[in-house]
């Protein structure tokens, strides 16, 4: 028999239903601009229906409306892309800052960048070649040689200090990466604790998510919850996170460059993971990026160190074919007067080195930033008269000085002009010409990592020098070319990236993003619905007073 007070009870559902509703609609307005928060729901359903007998049978009756639960609304798949494309933007955004400082060691728009030191020490040389004999053009072949080399030692010095600075960046973000990752454990923990009833933790769960999207500013992750609610997240095949237990992440020792092959004059660092004492490889995001960049920055170590080898070998060998004006054959132009600098090529780790062979004999290997720090125009072009030292003739006369005229006052300067095509002529076309400067080009067979010979097109040996086959001028400006075709690559993949992350994040705002005119149709919606109940609560009132309090008196 249906209950005299089941209206009532159907009515105060009604007002706790929307009472409810109206709660979560205020917790969204007051949220909209909380970073992370996901709108809110509640799922209302129908409450189990009675049995009323009637005259045509039974008939079943509703009892009103219950909260089942209070859902907040997310989208799992907008998620994985936010998160992907998100590691994705940071890996070039964080490239990006390399390559501005890059640009900035190698500005080349004012008179102070290498391409200008180099342009007047070969401008130097073609001067000497007209006025060989003349002090001053001997004077300013020296000075523009030391103007070159300091330059180049100064950007290779940029370029350690980049490579700390990125290993420094490292250091500091793995402090933050760590608080996260604590942060979402502590997250997990609670949550299990307040889902244990059945409830949901919606704000734990977007303080989470947000953390989540954090940590894909680092490393690429991926992201899987399990039957309790708690998340577990993996990176390149690692574990980080597995419900209320962590890896914990640290810097490893330093290691000498030279470790691995070719010596940059800096120390090395792994992550290392702290419970396995295994080295962790990030797959994305600005880790990676970091490590990237200290790569690419090594590769202009790289490029400085083989144009600073090929002045050290191939110049220093033209020099030594020429004369002086003291009718000896020239000495070394950069370094030591008494050493002998051969080129060399690993082909099994495929880097160049540079060998010394001293006066005595002792032979030493030199690789990266030893062969940058070697180019230094010989000290004897300091001593006293030391500018006759430079070897600009290549023949002398029989009194044994390079004394030499062609029909004019001008003196044998064709050594000098040999050097000067140094700068801009590739050695195949030196060798193919037939140039007496063919005698210096110190050149090697390459081979590949099994020792065989590498062909060209035409099946013949490929020759090359601590340059490979360019000039000193087309290999600095290729490798100039090649970093703002880098940086202008990384700069259009921000861009895109920016526009596929706006994509996505507006993919997502559109599901869990509190929208104002949204809520406020709700709050009127559920405030009619709250006033309505309480109305037919107080009509179900009224007729109940009026059957009790006028009991007995029906039928008068």
């Amino acid at each position: 028999m249906r209950s005299t007070f089941t209206g009532l009870n159907t009515m105060v559902r009604g007002i706790l239903a929307n009472q409810l509703s109206l709660d979560v609609t205020g917790h969204n307005i007051t949220n909209a601009g909380t970073e992370g928060y996901s709108r809110q729901m509640v799922n209302l359903t129908a409450t189990q229906g009675q049995h009323q007998p009637t005259s045509h049978g039974d008939v079943m009756v509703g009892t009103g409306v219950e909260g089942l639960s209070v859902q907040r609304a997310r989208d799992l798949y907008a998620d994985i892309q936010f998160r992907n494309e998100s590691s994705t933007k940071n890996y070039y955004e964080t490239r990006a800052t390399n390559y501005d400082k890059l640009e900035v060691i190698f500005d080349d728009s004012e008179d102070t960048g290498i391409q200008n030191a180099m342009q007047k020490f070969y401008q130097s040389w073609v001067d000497l070649s007209k006025e060989s004999s003349e002090s001053s053009e001997r004077s300013t072949v020296i000075e523009q040689g030391k103007i070159l080399s300091d330059r180049i030692q100064t950007a290779a010095a940029g370029l350690q200090e980049q490579i700390n600075s990125e290993y420094d960046e490292i250091r500091m973000k793995l402090l933050e990466f760590n608080q996260i990752l604590d942060g979402i454990v502590n997250l997990n923990r609670q949550i299990a604790g307040q889902e244990a009833g059945g409830a949901s933790a919606n704000d734990l769960r977007d303080q989470r998510d947000l953390l989540a999207d954090n940590l894909s500013n680092f490393v690429n992750i991926s992201v899987s919850e399990n039957d309790t609610g708690l998340y577990q997240i993996n990176s390149g095949g690692i574990t980080l996170v597995n419900g209320v237990d962590r890896l914990h992440f640290e810097m490893s020792n330093p290691v000498s460059s030279d470790v691995y092959g070719v010596d940059y004059g800096v120390n090395d660092y792994t992550i290392k993971i702290v419970e396995s004492n295994l080295a962790f490889f990030p797959q994305n995001g600005e880790f990676k990026a970091h490590f990237d960049s200290i790569d690419e920055d090594k590769k202009y170590i790289d490029d400085l160190a083989n144009m600073s080898n090929y002045m050290l070998t191939t110049l220093n060998a033209q020099h030594k074919q020429g004369y002086d004006l003291n009718g000896s054959m020239g000495q070394n132009f950069f370094g030591v007067s008494d050493e002998v600098y051969s080129f060399g090529y690993d082909s099994v780790e495929m880097y160049n080195y540079m060998t010394v062979t001293s006066k005595d004999g002792a032979v030493t290997q030199m690789t990266g930033i030893k062969i940058i720090n070697a180019l230094e125009v010989n000290s004897i072009f300091d001593q006293t008269g030391g500018t006759a030292y430079v070897a600009a003739a290549t023949s002398k006369n029989d009194d044994g000085t390079a004394d030499m005229e062609w029909g004019s006052r001008t003196r044998d300067g064709s050594n000098a002009v040999y050097v000067s095509e140094l700068f801009n002529i590739e050695p195949a076309t030196i060798i193919e010409t037939g140039r007496a400067n063919r005698l210096s080009l110190e050149l090697y067979t390459l081979k590949d990592k099994y020792g065989n010979e590498v062909l060209d097109s035409a099946g013949n040996p490929t020759y090359i020098n601590a340059l490979g086959t360019l000039s000193i001028n087309s290999y600095y400006v290729s490798s100039m070319s090649q970093l703002g075709v880098n940086s202008n690559y990384n700069d259009t993949k921000i861009d895109e990236q920016d526009a596929t992350l706006t994509q996505i994040s507006d993919w997502r705002s559109s599901t869990s993003g509190v929208d104002w005119n949204e809520e406020l149709t709700n709050m009127i919606k559920f405030q009619k619905g709250y006033s309505s109940c309480a109305r037919c609560l107080t009509a179900m009132d009224e007729c109940l007073d009026r059957l009790v309090n006028n009991t007995g008196v029906v039928g008068r």
